[in-house]
């Protein structure tokens, strides 16, 4: 258990979490934009955003690439706070994410098709094994003797 960071883990999963919610916001907005929503009941509204965002395969892969990348920069703290384990604590961090990605998809409010769920849920913690590494590679070239 010493190998993991408590601390690199939890921050690196919220910065994920948090920077992917934050950065997801122009997409919703944009697909907010071009919806007429007036005529939509409430409680219907947010499946209507998701499938507008599906729809639109170019706003829909940006949204994507935008996740994946804040999976990187979650992974990329994680292993920064730890300083040591850097793929173990990058890997980890992606553990808010991937808990949300299975409630997600358990109660059925996941529009994608399961192989693209399936595909999420791995590249999530992919992603954040990257950016452990590249914080373990930082490190690396900083100890090397010029």
């Amino acid at each position: 258990m010493g190998a993991i960071s408590v601390k690199g883990v939890i921050v690196g999963g919220i910065v994920d979490v948090v920077t992917s919610v934050v950065l997801g916001v122009p997409f919703a907005l944009y697909a907010v934009s071009k919806l007429d929503l007036s005529n939509v009941p409430k409680d219907r509204v947010e499946s209507v955003i998701s499938a507008a965002i599906h729809a639109n395969v170019p706003l829909y892969l940006g949204q994507t690439l935008v996740g994946l990348a804040c999976s990187v920069l979650g992974g990329y703290v994680a292993a920064w706070l730890a300083k040591h384990d850097e793929l173990l604590n990058g890997g980890l961090s992606a553990f808010l994410c991937v808990a949300l990605d299975i409630y997600t998809v358990a109660s059925g409010k996941d529009s994608n098709t399961l192989l693209v769920q399936i595909l999420l849920i791995v590249a999530s913690p992919l992603m954040a094994l990257l950016g452990g590494d590249l914080m373990r590679r930082l490190r690396r070239s900083r100890l090397q003797p010029a």
